[in-house]
């Protein structure tokens, strides 16, 4: 079976996508809100429903499942009902733990990050591209794919392995070093 390659954004793109919502109107009182659920996406790798729930069947992200002295967030019954840990992102702060639980709906945070990544970054991404480049800078900084596969919650290796970019010349490189 072919996997298809993913859309992903990079830290550079994030950044813009960042900046751009916090510099909203200050009236926007839902602002920092989707900030926040924009970094948990990028810096965390949570899914949509894993922040705002998904009825009967994923709980939202609460206060309850933070821990700030350690630094990691508690996901309890994500996808295929399994919990996991992942890190807290360095942004989260006392002030982003008082937003939760997130306010709105799954379909309202995935229209909103489709419109900011059409303005600002001229690209079609969907809330779930900021997922993916989580996993995707995870796997440019080198991290081993098991551990990237632990903290994306993902069942099988393969599922994991579209996070490893191919790049032609770093291979051609890498092969002329090994002979």
């Amino acid at each position: 079976m072919v996997k298809k390659l993913i859309e992903y954004i990079t830290q550079e793109e994030f950044e813009k996508l960042f900046k751009a919502t916090l510099a909203i109107k200050k009236r926007d009182k839902y602002k920092k809100h989707r900030a926040l659920c924009m970094l948990l996406a990028f810096e965390a790798g949570l899914r949509i429903s894993e922040i705002v729930g998904l009825e009967g069947r994923v709980p939202a992200l609460t206060k309850e499942n933070i821990d700030l002295q350690r630094k990691s967030i508690r996901i309890v019954s994500g996808k295929g009902q399994k919990d996991r840990i992942v890190p807290l992102p360095k942004r989260f702060n006392q002030a982003a733990l008082k937003l939760l639980p997130i306010p709105f709906s799954r379909r309202r945070l995935q229209k909103y990050v489709t419109d900011l990544g059409a303005k600002v970054l001229n690209k079609k991404i969907s809330f779930h591209t900021l997922r993916h480049g989580f996993g995707s800078h995870l796997a440019g900084q080198g991290r081993p794919l098991h551990e990237i596969q632990l903290l994306m919650g993902h069942s099988r290796l393969d599922t994991t392995g579209v996070y490893l970019h191919a790049n032609p010349k770093k291979a051609i490189e890498g092969a002329r070093e090994a002979f």
